[in-house]
């Protein structure tokens, strides 16, 4: 066991390979707590995961003087007395060993409620806890109502023990000895940064989210019957990666999966589902199935929480709460099924559910889970290819596609800073995979309604798509084609390869367009790989994309920036055409990167400032924390070893 130490005056500090703490020698309080689950870098000395100013500290003395306590720091930790009449009491902070810090709290008179609180930044490390929810199942329809109180506070309470995860550093154990002692989440704003922090127009949710950003996550530990003494445990634990059987992952080129793995998966705190960040719900979300396909090789974590039961809750409610009469799948329709429209904003969450239902099933083969849900799927994929209005076998949405619009509305897909639309190669790839998916999960159950349908569409498909799609004059897959008929071709990476992978391609073919669009990103400048790979190879038209200053203009965010989430589809096809040193060339650089530098900004942090999204020198180009930038640690699993 190696444990630093150092006193500096009103601070004593230890660190380890895995954690790094500084304790006051004036207060009872955690000043600095960085942790770093691998042991590999020392970001957690550089980086503190605490809120400054507020830390961690015993609720009961908060507020009191300096002159109440005593203290003493030796190399095994620090002790406080309190010697305030009426508070009297001794805390503990103690280094038990390299991973695992012991806080022992005794007081002279009972307490109970709070008595205990750590508060994180969002800015830094936006946390997710996985544990227990204390007054629910994770599988039910409890706690969806769970709203902000006056204060801008969104609270949970969570059984003990419980994982926290902060992405790009690593889980952290809270456990305590004393068994009616809970643990109270509270989601806290900074509400004097709430506000407008995308454009002068921009009034949505993001505004929220910049004040959560500068806030907090706060914990407390609460007794639930009157005690004198608890004993909290901290235990950094080992990263959580895939442990499959023909995927070794013990080389340290492998270093940047396992530090970021996990980063995928983060619980929006209202309703306990996985969206976008701890801000963003999952609730019929249109990038799902990104995680869906993550968990069908993610273990469950060293307490028993299964990540999937929580992609299940989303599924769930999806269903219940959110699918319309016709069949379709979108947060616009929550409790309102009967809601009059063409469609719905971000049309991809309909086929995103779907696909994220049928990974659910073949993750464990829980019939009993997918029968409660079949007849609602079916009904969803009847939705999805009644949209093809001239029965081709390719899809139409109701946007026209013809130019960006804005002010009319338009249905939008997870490129949504572009003019998608009419006949959009993105969606129509993803209703097809799960058209695709479904077909088999519906002979595995060995239901007959709709097979012979969905069979028909996807023939259709399948001897209509090159046709419509392939542009000979790039030699590679269209975007979309707008209902004037013209084709918007931006030699779009993930058009291609996503038909690659899903089998549309003959493999000469393949190899053939990929390689053009190989040649094409590296006369771009976008040949070294280090940050990923761009939507589009070349710029997109003014009249098809946003009106953004800099965040829309190339080669910025989605309009040639730099994201993970793209970056899958475009190695995994190099893998299925057998370019498997061109993908292991992107992989690894990629993995380089995401193993040495850091990968999100925090939470929130605004226009242009983001890393969730880069340019080709490294710059932020993005504005928030998006979990799908790690999509492309898919392709190690799926494309490098073949799973």
């Amino acid at each position: 066991m190696k444990i630093g130490y150092s006193d500096i005056g009103n601070y004593a500090c230890y660190n380890s390979r895995f954690y790094a703490a500084s304790f006051s020698t004036k207060f009872p309080k955690i000043a600095h707590l960085g942790i770093e689950s691998g042991g590999r870098t020392r970001r957690h000395m550089d980086y503190n995961l605490l809120k400054p100013g507020l830390g961690a500290m015993p609720t009961i003395w908060k507020g009191l003087a300096n002159k109440c306590f005593s203290a003493k720091a030796s190399r095994q930790g620090v002790e406080y007395t309190c010697t305030k009449a009426g508070l009297h009491g001794n805390l503990q902070f103690l280094l038990k060993n390299e991973k695992r810090i012991s806080i022992r709290l005794c007081t002279e008179k009972h307490l109970s409620g709070d008595f205990f609180e750590f508060s994180f930044g969002n800015d830094v490390a936006p946390a997710t806890i996985w544990a227990k929810p204390a007054d629910f199942a994770i599988l039910s329809d409890s706690g969806l109502g769970n709203k902000p109180d006056q204060d801008g506070k969104i609270t949970n309470n969570y059984q003990l023990p419980l994982l926290l995860h902060f992405p790009d550093y690593g889980l952290l154990k809270i456990e305590c000895d004393n068994k009616d002692v809970i643990c109270v989440e509270e989601f806290v704003q900074l509400k004097e940064m709430s506000g407008l922090c995308l454009g002068f127009k921009n009034n949505g949710y993001h505004n929220a989210m910049f004040a959560y950003h500068h806030g907090a996550v706060r914990l407390k530990l609460h007794a639930k019957s009157k005690i004198r003494k608890a004993a909290l445990t901290l235990t950094v634990e080992k990263e959580n990666y895939p442990q499959i059987k023909g995927c070794d992952f013990s080389s340290p080129k492998w270093d940047g999966l396992k530090r970021c793995w996990m980063n995928s998966f983060t619980l929006e705190k209202k309703s306990l589902t996985m969206g976008d960040n701890i801000a963003l719900g999952g609730i019929a979300h249109l990038a799902m199935h990104f995680k869906s396909d993550l968990l069908l090789y993610t273990p469950a974590l060293s307490t028993g929480i299964m990540v999937q039961d929580f992609l299940r809750r989303a599924i769930m409610v999806s269903f219940e709460k959110c699918q319309s009469n016709s069949g379709e799948i979108n947060w616009e329709y929550q409790d309102n099924p009967g809601k009059k429209q063409k469609m719905s904003s971000f049309i991809d969450s309909t086929p995103s559910i779907l696909i994220a239902f049928c990974n659910s099933y073949q993750y464990d083969k829980d019939a009993r889970f997918a029968d409660k849900y079949i007849d609602r799927a079916v009904k969803t994929a009847r939705f999805l290819m009644k949209l093809d209005e001239d029965r081709d076998g390719i899809i139409e949405v109701p946007f026209h596609g013809n130019y960006f619009d804005d002010v009319h509305g338009r249905n939008r897909n997870w490129w949504d800073n572009f003019a998608f639309g009419h006949k959009d190669i993105y969606f129509n790839l993803i209703c097809y995979r799960s058209l695709r998916m479904l077909f088999v999960l519906l002979k595995e159950l060995r239901i007959s309604d709709a097979l012979e349908e969905i069979n028909n569409f996807m023939s259709k498909f399948k001897q209509n798509f090159d046709r419509k799609f392939f542009n000979p004059k790039t030699g590679v897959y269209a975007g979309w084609i707008s209902r004037d008929g013209k084709v918007h071709d931006y030699m779009f990476t993930f058009a291609t390869a996503m038909a690659i992978n899903e089998g549309l391609v003959p493999k000469k073919k393949a190899v053939k367009v990929m390689r053009i669009l190989l040649k094409k990103l590296d006369e771009m400048g976008f040949g070294d790989f280090k940050y990923g790979i761009p939507g589009p190879c070349i710029p997109v038209a003014a009249e098809d994309t946003i009106n953004w200053d800099f965040m829309g203009k190339w080669p910025r965010y989605e309009n040639g920036g730099l994201c993970g989430q793209n970056a899958y589809h475009f190695i995994q096809a190099l893998y299925n055409c057998g370019l498997r040193k061109e993908a292991d060339k992107i992989l690894f650089t990629m993995l380089d990167t995401f193993e040495n530098e850091p990968t999100h900004s925090g939470l929130m942090p605004g226009y242009m400032k983001s890393i969730d999204w880069r340019m080709k020198d490294g710059n932020p180009c993005g504005y928030n924390y998006l979990a799908d930038n790690y999509y492309f640690l898919l392709a190690a699993v799926t494309g490098h070893f073949g799973m």
